[in-house]
């Protein structure tokens, strides 16, 4: 079993993140992770064949995620085109979801859109990220201001990388003191006020 890391960024440090979660996983279910492969790479500025993810899925490999963005996030169909292909011959696990995807279940549409919907999720976070940005550059040039970080912008948060685990709990009725709790299970350890306020920054 493979334990497949990518960071869009190489200046972030969510690689550490996804290694313990995917480290916990094999833990509880008795995977032994035989290689890791992490890559720094952005999936929605390349194709599938750009990544060292193609080399797995061409030597047949079953894989284990953090979760279902690290195979990509806003190419709907290439992300399906890729569990299809794991499941094909093997198993795609996802630490952070607690879910294993294989031949016996990746036509079982509530799995299929549970998870595509993660990514999804993910993807329109980072977008608004990126508009607001943005907008917010745009504003502050028009009105012949630096083009630094205004007072009171959003910045980036640690938990931004972990949006795909957080919204599903959230949409479960998960208490926001559990989710603390498992996200500290998770290697991503915040105060109760900075999770809250990272909530209402986006709407969430």
């Amino acid at each position: 079993m493979i334990g497949y890391i990518r960071v869009s960024d190489i200046n972030k440090a969510d690689g550490t993140s996804q290694r313990e979660a995917i480290k916990k996983y094999a833990a509880e279910n008795q995977i032994t992770i035989t290689d890791w492969v992490e890559e720094h790479i952005s999936a929605s500025k390349t194709n599938l064949q750009d990544r060292q993810l193609s080399s797995l899925i061409a030597a047949r490999q079953s894989i284990v995620v953090s979760d279902i963005t690290r195979l990509g996030r806003n190419k709907v169909m290439q992300l399906i085109g890729t569990i299809a292909q794991i499941a094909e011959y093997g198993e795609l696990h996802l630490a952070y979801d607690n879910r294993a995807i294989t031949s016996q279940n990746v036509d079982d549409a509530e799995t299929i859109f549970t998870v595509v919907g993660q990514s999804f999720a993910s993807a329109m976070e980072a977008q608004k990220r990126s508009e607001r940005a943005k907008a917010g550059h745009a504003q502050r040039k028009a009105k012949g201001l630096a083009s630094g970080r205004p007072k009171g912008a959003k910045v980036k948060s640690k938990l931004d990388d972990h949006i795909a685990f957080i919204m599903p709990e959230l949409n479960n009725g998960t208490s926001k003191a559990k989710i603390l709790r498992l996200l500290e299970d998770r290697g991503c350890k915040v105060a109760r006020s900075r999770f809250y306020s990272w909530l209402s920054d986006r709407g969430l």
